[in-house]
């Protein structure tokens, strides 16, 4: 995000606030603005280093708002003088944003080498290489994983989506401004040209809050490219109208200058409130951008529209001199907190205020680089029309080329113990290697999704989200042993119960896991396989951003008592139909989770100098705590079932006190979620038992 010292032109300030122009590239300041941009990085940064600002991520949009001002007014000032040179302008642009973000892209590239984890580094290179050409958010829309899921933390050039939105920003809206200009002197000119571009800006607004709104909220399809939530988030079109109303306020300041100074002081209490509440009233769990994001940006735009009718109370405290100085280091200090954290995190994952810390020293490089880069190079006049180019080119291949080296960096020759780490923890199960687990349902499977053996005397079935993918080694091989096929059937984020479960961050798959769940439902109760195996992680559908819907009374809950409840009834559902089917069904209980661990958080340094560092263990009382509301609801559902076994593997894997990652160098997880494969194999035994003891007698006896 942009904040340098320099912020709006004259023109959007009241007469009683304007002063001499300063060297800049906008004209003089607005303390008010200045520390406006304080608070909005202090409110990402506190997010990012998991301090209790759950929507502290709308900094961003108080960051966009700000700058659809700034420029807006900035450009108004040289359109009304007729000065306004798009060389000018870009130069101005690459002087004030380029260079740093530059800097920070090389750094972070070259120092992922050892500091962040081997799995995260091609995400990273990658991010990098777009970022490079303003491109980070188009990527990252197409990501499997949003802004809010675990993965992404491992990717410490994440945060530059919003770069990339407003550098493509710059590079549509002047263009934008001055055909509304032309338009407006060409075709009314006895009308303020202002209000002609105001009513163009103002369509551009809603048409983006529109299709904001609309994405948000529902997923599509246009040209073969799917649209969702997750591309809301990112994509420069359906952020355009929080930019659109700071240059649609921009554009009506000789109004807003007019206005009784009285009413200055309610406006910004009123859009501070806006900000208060969409900083500490959204979380990751909210439909993002959509109208949630009306609140940072309404509050946002007050509070600018308040401190231009004229000073009030909370303009006056924004224009604090430690607030404004924290604007001034507020672009510095985004770019550079972030790959702090992500890198503190990696290097020290037992110090729980490894990301706070790492956000204070993050401050240090942020202020060399404004003092000793931004500044020097912002001020320099001569850097214009070819210079300007060559700068410019030079910001995108040096970075872009140290995001190359990332990728095909060479690797140290890894010990055994990092090798077992590093294969444990990077091997898919077989059910993704295969593409078991696209929630195809179970009839319409490839013949590649069924482990057979020779003269099998029937068939077992495991079947679930990707909780049920991790035990298909250890299933295959056990139902091998015992002379029976394996069939797997799994998809991601879908567990195998008689609900409609809507998942913001997978939109499209709601009807799609609808289908494989009643599909592969009635199929195998028609087909009376020898025994089906049901696994779920049920306790992360209590906690993520799902909506539970009943389809046979309707009723919908998003808490997580409602949802456990639904639960019990639509698991219930699906283990008495099999029942009925006489069907023998045994429900796996989710294993031992961790909230926060991943291997892929783990530092190449730490990977290689010490693997075993990389690991976490929790004491039995709190996995029983995690998984406390699921294994209620589990039981409410077998109680309707009594046919119906339950296995739980927690005594096989974890000690009698504790849990662990690994043991010594068997990596027992691939991460917070899942077992790894050789995990997973340590159960093989106890697949078998399980098999032996509920498949059906005649099957399971003649096939020892």
């Amino acid at each position: 995000m942009t904040g340098g010292p320099t912020i709006a032109t004259d023109a959007s300030r009241p007469p009683a606030h304007r002063t001499e122009s300063q060297p800049s590239d906008a004209g003089s300041r607005r303390p008010d603005i200045q520390g406006l941009r304080a608070v909005a990085v202090l409110l990402v940064v506190a997010f990012h280093a998991g301090l209790s600002v759950p929507g502290g991520f709308t900094g961003v949009d108080v960051f966009f708002v700000i700058s659809g001002f700034v420029i807006t007014a900035m450009l108004l000032r040289e359109l009304d003088q007729r000065s306004l040179s798009f060389a000018g302008f870009y130069a101005r642009r690459v002087r004030r944003i380029l260079p740093a973000s530059a800097l920070t892209i090389s750094f972070v590239a070259i120092a992922s080498i050892a500091a962040i984890s081997p799995s995260a580094q091609k995400t990273t290179g990658t991010t990098g290489i777009a970022g490079s050409l303003f491109t980070a958010n188009m990527l990252l829309s197409r990501a499997r994983n949003g802004y809010f899921d675990v993965a992404p933390t491992s990717n410490p050039l994440l945060h530059i989506w919003s770069l990339s939105v407003e550098e493509q920003f710059y590079l549509v809206f002047p263009a934008l401004l001055v055909v509304g200009f032309l338009i407006a002197r060409k075709r009314f000119p006895t009308t303020d040209p202002r209000r002609v571009v105001g009513a163009i800006v103002g369509v551009v607004a809603g048409g983006s809050f529109l299709v904001s709104w609309y994405m948000t909220n529902h997923s599509f399809a246009v040209g073969g490219l799917a649209f969702n939530p997750q591309t809301a988030f990112y994509l420069a079109p359906t952020r355009a109208w929080e930019f659109a109303i700071g240059a649609l306020i921009a554009l009506v300041v000789p109004m807003i200058v007019r206005l009784p100074r009285s009413i200055a002081p309610a406006l910004a209490l009123a859009g501070a409130v806006l900000v208060v509440v969409g900083a500490w009233g959204i979380s990751g769990t909210t439909p993002f951008p959509g109208t949630a994001a009306l609140l940072p940006v309404i509050g946002t735009g007050l509070l600018i529209v308040a401190g231009t009718v004229a000073a009030n109370p909370i303009s006056t405290v924004l224009s604090l001199r430690p607030l404004i100085r924290i604007g001034d280091l507020s672009y510095s200090w985004y770019l550079w907190h972030w790959p702090f954290i992500v890198f503190a995190s990696a290097l020290f994952p037992a110090e729980g205020r490894a990301p706070l810390i790492a956000a204070a020293i993050s401050l240090l490089p942020a202020w060399l680089s404004f003092r000793y880069l931004e500044t020097p190079i912002r001020l320099d006049t001569r850097i214009r029309g070819r210079r300007a180019l060559t700068v410019a080119v030079i910001c995108i291949v040096v970075p872009a080329g140290c995001s190359l080296v990332l990728l095909h960096a060479p690797k140290p020759p890894p010990s055994a113990a990092t090798k077992s780490f590093l294969v444990s923890t990077g091997l898919n199960h077989q059910d993704q290697a295969r593409r078991c687990n696209e929630g195809v349902p179970v009839a319409l499977l490839a013949d590649r999704c069924t482990w057979p053996v020779a003269n099998a005397h029937g068939r077992v079935i495991l079947i679930g989200d990707s909780n049920a993918g991790h035990f298909v080694e250890p299933a295959a091989k056990a139902s091998n042993e015992l002379g029976l096929d394996l069939t797997v059937a799994t998809y991601p984020d879908c567990p195998f119960v008689d609900l409609i479960i809507q998942n913001q961050s997978r939109p499209a798959a709601t009807t799609r896991c609808r289908n494989f769940v009643t599909q592969s439902l009635r199929q195998i109760a028609a087909e009376k396989p020898n025994l089906v195996l049901i696994a779920a992680s049920g306790p992360l559908y209590f906690t993520s951003r799902n909506t539970f819907r009943d389809p046979t009374s309707g009723q919908r809950s998003t808490t997580p008592e409602g949802r456990a409840n639904l639960w019990s009834d639509g698991l219930g559902r699906v283990l008495r139909q099999l029942s009925a089917a006489q069907i023998p069904t045994v429900l796996i209980r989710t294993v031992a989770q961790w909230e926060s661990w991943d291997a892929r958080s783990c530092a190449e340094a730490r990977a290689y100098l010490a693997p075993r560092s990389c690991g976490a263990d929790q004491t039995r009382a709190e996995v029983n705590a995690f998984r406390r509301r699921n294994v209620a609801a589990d039981d409410r559902a077998l109680r309707t079932a009594p046919a119906v076994a339950a296995i739980d593997f927690t005594d096989a894997l974890c000690s009698p006190k504790r849990c662990a990652t690994n043991r010594q160098n068997l990596w027992l997880y691939k991460d917070g979620r899942h077992l790894s494969v050789p995990g997973a194999l340590t159960l093989t035994g106890e697949f078998r038992d399980v098999i032996q003891a509920h498949a059906r007698p005649e099957i399971s006896q003649g096939s020892r």
